[in-house]
Parts: C-alpha cells; sequence; structure tokens
C-alpha cells in the first residue's frame, strides 16, 4: 500500500473538472493514480475535456459526465452524478471536489440587484453539495468533499461586494459542514488570482486580462499570478491529508501580504 501517494486507486470526483482549476485537479489526480471522474456542465464540454485530458494521459482512468448545476432540480441531478460516477467507475467514491460556480460580476453598491445576486449565488449558494454527499461517500476520514472558495473573502476590493459575501459563505459552509458530515472530512481551497477563462467569462478581452496579469505579476511576492497546476497542488494535498479537516488552504501567490 502506497504511504504517501494516498490518491492511488482512488476515485476522485471533480465538479467543474472540464477547464480552470477544476481540469488542473482531475490532471493532478491522474498523475496521483487515481481514478478520475469528471463533471461538465453539458454532454459536449465533458466529452471534449476527457479527449483532450485522454490525448495527454493516453492511459488514464477517465470517464466524464455532464450534469447541469443550474436547474431547480439540482439536488436530484448531483445525485443522478454521484450515482452514474460509481456505476460507470465500478467503485465507490472516495473524493469529490468541487469547483464548479458561476461567472463572476463586479458592481459597486448601486448596481446591485436581485437578479446580479442571483446570477453570483446560484450554484454556490443552492447547491446541497454537503446532503448529496453525505449520502454517497462512505463515512470515513479517508473521504472527503473540498470545495472551493476565493480570496476575496478575507481582502476586499472596489466592486466584489456580492462575491465577497459568496465566498464568505462558502468559508463558513465548509467549517460547519466539517461538523456535520464527520467524521468524513470537509475542506475549502482560497485561491487568489489565478489565470484561467473565468475572467474572460466576466467579459475581459485577451488583451485586457493579458494587461491585468502584467500588473499582477509586477507587485506579486511570487513574481506573477497564479497558475492552475500549482493551485491544484492545494486540493490534491486537502484529499491526501486525513487530519486535516475544517481548514482552509490560501494559495494566494502573497496577495494578502500588499
Amino acid at each position: 500500500m502506497a504511504k504517501y501517494n494516498k490518491l492511488a486507486g482512488k476515485h476522485v470526483l471533480v465538479i467543474g473538472g472540464s477547464n480552470g482549476i477544476g481540469r488542473g485537479v482531475v490532471e493532478g489526480s491522474l498523475e496521483s493514480g487515481a481514478h478520475v471522474t469528471l463533471s461538465g456542465s453539458s454532454p459536449q464540454s465533458a466529452a471534449k475535456a476527457v479527449a483532450e485530458v485522454k490525448a495527454a494521459y493516453p492511459s488514464a482512468s477517465l470517464i466524464g459526465i455532464s450534469c447541469d448545476l443550474s436547474k431547480d432540480t439540482v439536488e436530484t441531478d448531483l445525485d443522478r452524478l454521484l450515482t452514474e460516477a460509481k456505476k460507470a467507475q465500478g467503485r465507490d467514491i472516495d473524493h469529490i471536489v468541487l469547483t464548479a460556480g458561476d461567472p463572476l460580476i463586479m458592481m459597486s453598491p448601486q448596481e446591485i440587484t436581485l437578479e446580479k445576486i442571483r446570477k453570483v449565488a446560484k450554484i454556490r449558494f443552492e447547491m446541497p453539495i454537503g446532503k448529496v454527499a453525505d449520502r454517497h461517500l462512505r463515512k470515513s476520514p479517508e473521504t472527503s468533499l473540498t470545495i472551493s472558495t476565493g480570496g476575496i473573502a478575507e481582502k476586499p476590493a472596489p466592486g466584489w461586494s456580492v462575491t465577497a459575501f459568496v465566498a464568505a459563505g462558502m468559508t463558513g459552509l465548509t467549517r460547519n459542514l466539517a461538523i456535520d458530515l464527520k467524521p468524513t472530512r470537509v475542506n475549502a481551497v482560497e485561491p487568489g488570482f489565478v489565470d484561467t477563462g473565468l475572467w474572460e467569462a466576466m467579459g475581459l478581452t485577451a488583451e485586457q486580462k493579458a494587461a491585468e496579469i502584467a500588473k499582477l505579476d509586477a507587485k506579486l511576492p511570487t513574481g506573477r499570478a497564479g497558475r492552475v497546476e500549482d493551485v491544484a497542488e492545494a486540493y490534491l494535498y486537502l484529499m491526501k491529508d486525513k487530519n486535516a479537516t475544517g481548514e482552509i488552504v490560501k494559495t494566494r501567490s502573497g496577495s494578502n501580504l500588499i
């Protein structure tokens, strides 16, 4: 039995694994010898991601399943996802990683509307991930649920009040679920700015994004904005450390120091 490569032979489900940080967690889990199920928002996105990952990892034990988290049937849809993942892999799920979320929207207090709040918070606040995970994960510190929050939960910035509210809520949810789901472990990763497609989804052009990253690179203590392959390591760590629960692991390029 592997003493330190604790993901070898485990079944990891990454919800939001078709791109961004979730894709990094998929690849890192595969490199650690895990059996991986990735979930995308549509059959097309899941199939495309599986094809791309398998091109890089031809022997990967990887399957893709679609799950649209934006519907009012989200609890039923999540339950179906976890049931299908277990059936397709022929094994129980050991670890669930949630990186899926709604697009981010900057807005001043006077621009806040109920519609915009729902657009930012729908998936993160309406998805009963703890409830569904509790049905499917065996009760053991060897199983885990890892969710995603954001550095805005701790360090405010103009125009990010609604997103900060959501991120801080995810932090509180993590800690409380660690009690409610024990001995299953529940943790969160708090990334800072990470170079992913999330920023284009906010409406930034490639040139605007590059300019923002250049500004960050010039002032961050690490000298560069976060990269997916580095931030994904935080999720891998939390899956492996059976002593960690209710923890928020921060990977922010030192942005909290400036």
